[in-house]
């Protein structure tokens, strides 16, 4: 399999979200496809660095009896 294949994708958002991402797309030079990707690409890996974080707080407050994780505090 192609890692590097690209697939079109369909989805909606709100007109103002849109606007936001093409003004930050021209700032940036970009098209407004390839600045989505950027924006997902950022999602994710900011996701995967702080998911693990998230879980052992979860696991912390549960042990502790503390209704919410501490980085809710």
């Amino acid at each position: 399999m192609d890692s590097n294949k690209k697939v079109n994708v369909t989805f909606r958002m709100e007109q103002e979200l849109r606007e936001v991402i093409e003004c930050i797309a021209k700032e940036e030079s970009r098209s407004f496809s390839n600045q989505l990707n950027v924006a997902l690409e950022e999602w994710l890996s900011i996701k995967n660095e702080l998911h693990p974080q998230f879980l052992e707080d979860i696991r912390d407050s549960l042990e502790s009896g503390q209704p919410e994780p501490a980085w809710k505090g």
